[in-house]
């Protein structure tokens, strides 16, 4: 392994939820390792958690928003500099929801830079900040690039081992967290500032009345699909309780609740997807499967609702049925989302806007390395701690609370990451053996052992 006690380029990678963003960061992240940067990737990074690593880095988030404004002040006042690689600006009920909880005025001045989705996105924010227009790159997000190329082939094995194990079924993409875990969720938006306003809160009210309705007709139309004696995958979003939506299928055997491993070898398993306004839906007809709009009544949960109209859309039960068993149907101009969305994207250009926030440290590895071995004993430790912690939490809700949202980021050892390094090395991504070692608790440093740079 190379020295790399030398001043370079130095960028961490934030992940906030493992199976929406670890992987399209990872492929970034290996990218700029290959040229010889230092590149870190793990937990969302506070003062005293990074400067323990590195003295200095362009810290890569998911989002700038309010209630981030605090740590976000405190690492730029220590010489850090933030850039906003957003991952849920994609999908919006509107464009004032979008700035209002996304891009709010206290927090979009922050970020050397902002990574957007499309250019309807970028073309707003220039007109709404004209003094910061030259923040907003409408560079597009990676994770489009492993949709479009089905991940590289990484989850064609677990993909084919969930065929094995549950024959044909069926995949519902549940993303109705405001209903199902409306408390956390309603906390959420609370932090944001978004329900200070009172026509803010009008509209979350009328919102979740949307939601609550939405979910109350796919439970309907998964227990009628089970019914018609096809298997169900109902699959919950990251922020809604497996157990909680268990709860709906009781004495439903054909209708089974997982959400275990990244979405996409479900995709890939499935027969046929279904979804209403969902990035599953996205990702699923990017990858060219059977994908279905399910909007009862005619209603979707956004306004925006491009998404919808991408591939099939049933509005009734018996048209779901169909779409499940005809061939798939997409429709190539409406693929960009009405401009929400730059569906040609490229890997080089996100690489070089990264690379255009000059942010140079020293590293000496030496200093922060662990073992694998003494990681997975510290893993071990920690998760320990935090069972025994959370089995005096008496309260039901607020525990499922806490276990979703323990499981967003975990990463059991090294392998995990260096798997998909060998994947994307094999499919020409990376040119160079890219590895990484553990500097700390789901935090890791990836690098190039046979980097030529200085």
């Amino acid at each position: 392994m190379t020295n790399k006690n030398q001043e370079k380029l130095a960028f961490y990678f934030d992940v906030e939820i493992k199976k929406r963003e670890l992987l399209s960061r990872l492929t970034v992240a290996a990218l700029l390792a290959e040229k010889g940067y230092h590149v870190f990737i793990g937990e969302r990074a506070t003062l005293s958690s990074i400067r323990r690593i590195i003295p200095k880095a362009t810290i890569v988030r998911k989002s700038a928003r309010s209630n981030s404004v605090t740590i976000l002040s405190d690492l730029i006042n220590s010489g850090y500099k933030i850039v906003n690689m957003e991952e849920e600006g994609v999908l919006v009920g509107t464009m004032n929801e979008y700035i209002d909880v996304s891009m709010p005025p206290d927090a979009v001045k922050l970020p050397d830079r902002h990574l957007l989705w499309g250019d309807k996105q970028a073309d707003h924010l220039k007109n709404l900040y004209p003094k910061l227009k030259d923040k907003f790159l409408n560079v597009g997000n990676p994770r489009l690039h492993l949709w479009k190329n089905r991940y590289y082939g990484f989850y064609d094995i677990l993909a084919d081992d969930i065929k094995k194990e549950f024959g044909e079924f069926v995949l519902i993409s549940s993303n109705f967290a405001i209903y199902t875990n409306r408390r956390h969720v309603k906390e959420m938006y609370a932090i944001t500032g978004f329900l200070e306003k009172s026509e803010n809160a009008k509209i979350y009210e009328e919102y979740f009345k949307i939601v609550e309705f939405l979910f109350k007709e796919f439970v309907k139309a998964a227990k009628e699909i089970s019914l018609k004696g096809t298997k169900v995958i109902f699959r919950p979003h990251p922020a809604e309780s497996t157990s909680k939506i268990q709860e709906y299928f009781s004495g439903y055997d054909n209708i089974i609740v997982r959400s275990d491993n990244d979405i996409a070898p479900w995709i890939l398993a499935s027969k046929a997807v279904i979804h209403n306004c969902c990035t599953t839906g996205l990702e699923a007809a990017f990858m060219k499967k059977n994908t279905i709009a399910y909007t009862p009544n005619s209603v979707s949960q956004y306004k925006l609702n491009s998404v919808n109209k991408i591939a099939k859309v049933a509005f009734n039960e018996d048209e779901l049925l169909d779409g499940i068993f005809s061939p798939a149907e997409f429709h190539p101009s409406m693929m960009n989302l009405d401009g929400y969305l730059i569906d040609k994207i490229s890997l080089d250009d996100i690489v070089n806007a990264l690379e255009s926030v000059q942010t140079k440290s020293f590293f000496d590895l030496s200093s922060v390395e662990i073992s694998n071995n003494r990681y997975q004993f510290n893993k071990f430790f920690y998760t320990y701690t935090r069972k025994l912690k959370d089995s005096f939490i008496f309260d039901k809700v607020k525990k499922q609370e806490r276990q979703s949202l323990r499981k967003k980021f975990t990463i059991d050892d090294t392998l995990e990451l260096t798997d998909y390094f060998s994947c994307i090395y094999e499919y020409n991504i990376l040119k160079r053996n890219v590895t990484c070692v553990p500097v700390g608790r789901n935090t890791f440093y990836i690098n190039c052992d046979n980097s030529n740079s200085d």
